[in-house]
């Protein structure tokens, strides 16, 4: 299955390869182009012509045609009647059923096209005449460039290089569905060296960085390449300063520190996030998380200080103040953590995992207390720990029930909430709600 990610390059790049379909295109003939290229290798060699900045400007679009070749009338997603139509019919063609889902493949003399479900979705250049001629088509344009001192053919130039970055991006693309993930990040990266030359005046294309740093971060995990994902981290810190993609751009960076080892990078990351984003939940959450990675409480627990103090409103600050307080252990803590989440509470009834957490609290509470009086000899001391370990039972239970009934988005808390209730009402032999709750158990 094809990750969402390509269909969102591919969305952006569909628009100007249809914009070709509006015009009648000329195939371009195999042996013609090579024969074309054959000459443009004589003349890049030759001390006369290769002075000429029209020689390079020629060679670069004798290149792009090498791209072509084969493409010329494909779009993304197109049937195989209408590739046979424009391509005639192939040499022969090869069917594949992979976990139930059925590929085409039609085989030309120098390319195939692959269909899943009757829609185009990569393409292979069987014998091309160059591996790599947008890359050639880049360089030739960079010297056409250093040659033209009057600018006289720059127009032209800057015109064929907006159609090369788009030839680029097809060529990513392609890449990408064919998971040849390195060869996609190469096009993807030659677009971004295309956007620095002058004649773009350093032109930020945001979509390109991005699907750089996504590209970049999966081959890093593929092949647990470090220096992979601190390239992507580079990318994305780019979009950071345009304000690309708000938090959770900082958030991809974050997941990309951790992915390395580095939890205190992670850390800073999200606090200069925190710094532009103050009121986003997400990165008050991380944040918290981070520190209790970290086992840095108490500095956490000073952080979150800073967050309430800056908006004392947000409830969503309390709950994960009293996460890290909750974490101390120690008995002064709990009650403090257990102040923080009715805080939070208080701000924002409806969140689900809050009531939770005091309910599993005053549960852990009860429980302690029963397990206490089970090995307690004095009976006066076993009757209080038993009194004290009913008191916090019953204090749960309205608790964890408001959370169960809040809880519309994760089941697997909401079973864990049950379950707690289970325990619970059994414990106390309250045996019609034990069995409601059971019976909610085994609907879920």
């Amino acid at each position: 299955m094809k990750k969402f990610v390509t269909l969102a390059i591919v969305a952006t790049i569909v628009f100007s390869l249809k914009a070709q379909e509006a015009s009648t295109v000329v195939l371009l003939n195999y042996n013609s182009v090579k024969k074309k290229v054959e000459k443009s290798d004589a003349e890049a060699q030759d001390p006369k012509k290769n002075a000429k900045a029209a020689t390079w400007q020629k060679r670069g679009e004798i290149y792009q045609d090498v791209f072509m070749i084969g493409l010329e009338q494909l779009s993304e997603g197109m049937d195989p009647s209408t590739v046979k139509l424009f391509y005639k019919e192939p040499n022969s063609t090869d069917t594949e059923t992979i976990e139930g889902v059925e590929s085409e493949t039609f085989i030309y003399d120098h390319m195939s096209y692959t269909f899943v479900n009757g829609a185009l979705q990569d393409w292979k250049k069987l014998d091309p005449i160059v591996d790599n001629p947008l890359r050639v088509a880049t360089d030739a344009y960079v010297k056409a460039l250093e040659l033209d001192e009057k600018g006289k053919i720059t127009p032209k130039v800057k015109e064929n290089l907006a159609e090369l970055k788009n030839q680029l991006k097809r060529d990513g693309v392609n890449f990408y569905y064919s998971e040849d993930y390195d060869n996609a990040l190469g096009a993807f990266e030659n677009v971004l060296e295309i956007n620095d030359m002058d004649v773009f005046a350093a032109e930020m294309d945001t979509t390109m960085v991005q699907y750089s740093g996504i590209i970049a971060r999966e081959i890093a995990a593929k092949t647990d390449n470090k220096e992979l994902y601190l390239k992507a981290i580079e990318y994305y810190k780019q979009l950071t300063e345009v304000g690309f993609g708000g938090s959770n751009t900082y958030l991809q960076i974050k997941m990309d520190y951790i992915a390395i080892g580095d939890t205190l990078k992670a850390l800073d990351i999200l606090k200069e996030a925190y710094e532009k984003y103050p009121d986003t939940v997400n990165i008050i959450a991380n944040i918290a998380d981070t520190y209790i990675q970290l086992k840095q409480y108490d500095e956490g627990i000073e952080y979150m200080a800073y967050v309430i103090e800056k908006n004392p409103n947000l409830a969503e600050s309390y709950y994960w103040n009293g996460r890290l307080l909750i974490n101390k252990e120690d008995t002064e803590f709990i009650d403090k953590a257990i102040e923080s989440y009715k805080k939070s509470a208080e701000l924002d009834p409806t969140i689900y995992y809050v009531w939770y957490d005091v309910g599993y609290i005053y549960y852990l509470q009860g429980e302690d207390f029963y397990d206490r009086s089970n090995t307690e000899e004095h009976v006066p001391t076993r009757d209080k720990l038993i009194e004290l370990g009913k008191e916090k039972y019953m204090e749960a239970i309205p608790v964890l029930e408001k959370a169960y009934e809040l809880n519309i988005e994760n089941s697997t808390v909401k079973f864990e909430t049950l379950d707690l209730l289970q325990r619970i009402y059994y414990k106390e032999q309250m045996m019609e709600e034990y069995e409601r709750v059971k019976e909610l158990k085994t609907t879920m």
